[in-house]
């Protein structure tokens, strides 16, 4: 790819990485009022998924590594292993200000 090529993939990117994240924090308002809601919590990990798959694809690979972890904490919310609580709303919410 030429250099005007990953100037465009880097700024959609970027903008499509906003977008989830504005996503991601109003579904986790609506996560805090309602912890047992499965499908934002589906959600909230697919934002990160897909921010995780955008990084590895353009090489940030501190990028892939925040998104990660804050994929697999939301993953062992998904499969029952740990519970929402203020701790982990807070590791969530640094996570997303970290991608930003």
């Amino acid at each position: 790819m030429n250099a005007e090529v990953d100037a465009d993939l880097l700024q959609d990117f970027l903008a499509e990485a906003a977008d989830l994240l504005d996503d991601v924090d109003r579904k986790l308002v609506g996560l805090e009022r309602q912890p047992g809601d499965r499908a934002l919590l589906n959600e909230i990990f697919r934002g990160f998924h897909t921010i995780k798959g955008g990084a590895g694809f353009l090489g940030a690979t501190p990028l892939v590594d925040v998104a990660h972890r804050a994929e697999s904490l939301l993953d062992q919310m998904r499969s029952g292993k740990r519970a929402m609580s203020p701790e982990v709303f807070d590791l969530i919410l640094a996570a997303t200000a970290a991608v930003r």
